[in-house]
């Protein structure tokens, strides 16, 4: 039988080693440039799957204290970071948002929330 004490998590604790799984086929990180690189393997997801790898690897980045403006990201940066294009990006960030896959700061800024990274394993994984 469970005991209540394992529902307790810790909503500030990355789980790196379950990032970097799933990050590992689509993208490196570049620590001398701060550049997201994307994999061969990158090119077969789909737009949602790009925009959460984008904004995961943010997450990652942040964790490995790469000298970048934070882990949340403007649709101006998630635009830029995952070539796609605004119009493509703009209705999936609303719909992952509209989700609880993503979370948006007051300044509109989009990121994905450490509980949301189990979720977002199983849509890479499709």
């Amino acid at each position: 039988m469970a005991e209540l004490e394992e529902l307790v998590v810790s909503g500030a604790e990355l789980d790196k080693k379950l990032v970097a799984e799933i990050l590992m086929p689509y993208l490196q990180l570049d620590q001398d440039s701060c550049d997201i690189r994307p994999t061969n393997e990158w090119k077969q997801l789909s737009q949602e799957q790009k925009i959460l790898s984008y904004l995961l690897a943010r997450k990652a980045m942040v964790a490995l204290r790469f000298n970048i403006d934070g882990e949340p990201a403007k649709a101006s940066e998630v635009i830029a970071g995952t070539g796609l294009k605004s119009g493509t990006v703009y209705p999936a960030l609303r719909n992952l948002l509209e989700n609880g896959i993503i979370s948006q700061s007051k300044q509109g800024k989009y990121s994905v929330p450490n509980y949301a990274i189990t979720q977002v394993k199983s849509m890479l994984s499709k």
